[in-house]
């Protein structure tokens, strides 16, 4: 398993990967992702700081199967990390546990309909999980497809009425209103809904704002999450009290106030 330099600084990860008789070569990269064949990946993605967090994803090439990670505990330096794949599984009904407080469960599409640029440009799954679990206060599930200029103008020509693309849609289920058809998108639960990210939109006011692309899609993700939860901005009430959270989110995830 590649394994991070000693020297890695603030930026792109060194990364030192050896070959079975012991050569190495170096790379630089924010993300690595190994195929072990049968459907099964694991995802690395690198902490942009050197004390950032490492942060691990198991991946299957089936939508429909369930990719699972388990660890094997070796000596004192030494974890198995093992990657399964699992088709058909049953869920159970929940038990009932004893009360206390515990983290909202997402269940979360990505669905990329983006090519070229906007397709290098657009943030990645894990990415997009973190976001949009930090912003959840209650069970969800959630697809997030991210589309172009054309398909961004339509949808938001045909539900809301604007003939121009714009950077985040959230079509929340609970408001009882028309939903876009996306493919594979979220069924009725607690809370279920869709984001719409422009990519190229998102690209265009992030340079324009002086942004990292990456800060901006934070904020979008958040920002449309708040919306499929009920936080709306009609009133200067309503969207100070939004903008107010937006902040505080974005600054326990590590980036700047949007609104400064």
């Amino acid at each position: 398993m590649p394994k991070m330099a000693n020297d890695a600084v603030a930026g792109t990860p060194k990364i030192t990967a050896f070959t079975a008789d012991g050569k190495a070569s170096r790379v630089k990269a924010e993300r690595l992702e190994i195929d072990f064949g049968d459907g099964r990946k694991l995802l690395l993605a690198f902490p942009e700081r050197a004390w950032g967090d490492l942060e691990i994803e198991a991946d299957a090439d089936d939508e429909a199967a369930v990719p699972i990670l388990s660890l094997q505990p070796g000596a004192c330096n030494l974890l198995t990390l093992r990657v399964d794949v699992h088709h058909d599984m049953a869920f159970v009904e929940p038990i009932d546990l004893p009360a206390g407080e515990h983290p909202p469960v997402l269940k979360l599409s990505v669905q990329k309909a983006v090519e070229g640029e906007d397709k290098a440009n657009a943030p990645k799954k894990n990415h997009i999980r973190r976001w949009a679990q930090a912003a959840l206060r209650q069970d969800a599930e959630v697809t997030v497809r991210l589309v172009g200029e054309d398909e961004g103008r339509t949808l938001n020509r045909d539900y809301r009425g604007k003939d121009y693309a714009t950077n985040v849609l959230s079509f929340a289920y609970a408001e009882g209103e028309a939903q876009p058809a996306l493919p594979e998108a979220a069924t009725e639960t607690v809370l279920a809904g869709d984001l719409v990210l422009c990519v190229p939109v998102v690209a265009r006011e992030a340079a324009a704002q002086g942004k990292t692309l990456e800060a901006h899609f934070a904020h979008l993700v958040v920002h449309g999450m708040l919306h499929l939860q009920g936080y709306d901005h009609e009133s200067e009430t309503e969207a100070a009290e939004m903008e107010a959270l937006e902040t505080a989110i974005l600054r326990d995830l590590g980036y700047a106030d949007p609104y400064a």
